[in-house]
């Protein structure tokens, strides 16, 4: 696997999260998001420049439009609007003081406005999935948008608050599933008091059910994770991993889903109990960070796979069937993803390591033959490798599978490198 293209060094490029593809249906067109800085979260009047590269021909930076509703993490939701995957793009914007989504053609300029901001579509452009933004961006700053502040969300447990569907056409908003119906579903101890939010919605390929995490603040300072899956208009509710260890996940198929996490053990499962956590965990969280480095993203990882058994899993929906995946090969958590049709081939990430002058890996893993392969190992700035403002891989596939793009730090500005395979 080769570099073929890199963005300029004329401001900061990046695109976002490990979702969603970059390249239009034929790999010509590249979007990118540009911002003036790179080390600071965004504040309510930072604007970002939204166009793309026909990265074959030159480097030229095409500006289509500008979005106040982004971060470093997720950008602003941006990419190619099924189905064609050609001649429109759907991102978030803040109008009239709303988080909104925005359909956007490149060709005319025309701008379709929907009411919420979303986190998902289905790959025929026909329905939204959207959470609370408003919410969400009270105690998810480097995961959330700014410049609305509604101190009426800003509670523990909203019971309105939970997951809605959009329809695209009609621009009819359902509330499919509740924050309560989740709390309420099979609760345990560590839930009472805390602060419950949601997210990472994924859709499986064949837009029948998706998945997303519930998880909550306890009193040790952790969070707890639960990985749902559930049918599209929120029926048919599926608690899939209740070890409270869940991270990044992708659907493999239609039916499977590899997500970084842990499996039910004595030690997960003392994390249930409120007291357990109050009074044996929250004492030995300073010890903890001491071994893992300090509050390193990457060391945690490391100290949570010895602890905790953290690892790559396979979880087969609706079933409690699960297989850890090369747990001696993929040591930490990172963000992975399948290309379309390809479920033998993975790609995902590392977080800069403090071990290593805070490298990042771009990882591919075959399912074939159980080979692991470091396409490339990238440089990371040190000043902010630990905060949200940080510059994760976040590895993403063409949608042919032909190429992958990430967003980096490697040469001390941000930029977004490009792959062929």
């Amino acid at each position: 696997m080769k570099r073929v293209f890199e963005t300029p060094d004329d401001g900061h490029y990046f695109f976002g999260y490990y979702d969603k593809s970059p390249l239009n249906i034929n790999s010509s067109k590249l979007l990118a998001c540009k911002s003036k800085f790179m080390d600071r979260l965004p504040e309510k009047n930072d604007i970002l420049e939204i166009g793309y590269f026909d990265w074959k021909i030159n480097n030229n930076f095409i500006k289509l439009t500008e979005t106040k509703a982004w971060n470093w993490q997720q950008g602003c939701m941006l990419q190619w609007f099924g189905s064609d995957y050609e001649s429109k793009i759907i991102f978030n914007d803040r109008i009239d003081n709303k988080f909104q989504t925005v359909i956007f053609d490149i060709n005319t300029k025309e701008k379709t406005i929907l009411p919420m901001a979303y986190y998902t579509l289905n790959s025929m452009g026909e329905f939204l999935l959207c959470i609370d933004n408003e919410r969400h961006s009270w105690f998810r700053r480097g995961y959330s948008y700014v410049g609305i502040k509604n101190k009426d969300k800003n509670i523990p447990l909203l019971e309105g608050d939970g997951i809605w569907k959009v329809d695209i056409n009609t621009k009819e908003v359902k509330h499919i599933i509740s924050l309560k119906q989740m709390v309420n579903y099979k609760p345990i101890s560590n839930m009472k008091g805390a602060l419950h939010y949601v997210e990472h919605l994924m859709i499986n390929p064949n837009n029948t059910r998706f998945a997303f995490l519930h998880r909550w603040k306890m009193d040790d300072g952790g969070i707890y994770a639960r990985l749902y899956t559930v049918n599209i208009d929120g029926s048919d509710l599926y608690l899939l991993n209740d070890s409270g260890r869940m991270s990044h996940f992708s659907w493999k198929d239609n039916k499977t889903i590899l997500g970084w996490g842990g499996l039910l053990n004595p030690i997960n499962n003392l994390r249930k109990y409120k007291n357990m956590v109050k009074y044996v965990i929250k004492p030995l969280m300073p010890l903890y960070k001491i071994l893992s480095g300090g509050n390193s993203v990457d060391g945690n990882t490391k100290l949570s796979s010895m602890v905790s058994g953290d690892s790559y899993i396979l979880f087969t929906d609706q079933s409690k069937k699960t297989q850890r995946v090369s747990p001696h090969l993929l040591k930490k958590d990172g963000h992975p993803s399948f290309a379309k049709g390809n479920s033998k081939l993975m790609i995902t990430d590392t977080y800069p390591d403090i071990n290593d002058n805070f490298k990042e890996e771009l990882i591919m893993y075959s399912f074939v033959d159980n080979k692991r392969n470091v396409i490339d190992k990238l440089n990371h700035t040190s000043n902010f490798a630990q905060s949200a403002s940080r510059c994760d891989l976040h590895p993403k596939w063409s949608h042919d599978g032909k190429y992958i793009s990430v967003d980096t730090l490697d040469k001390g500005y941000r930029s977004i490198y490009l792959y062929e395979n």
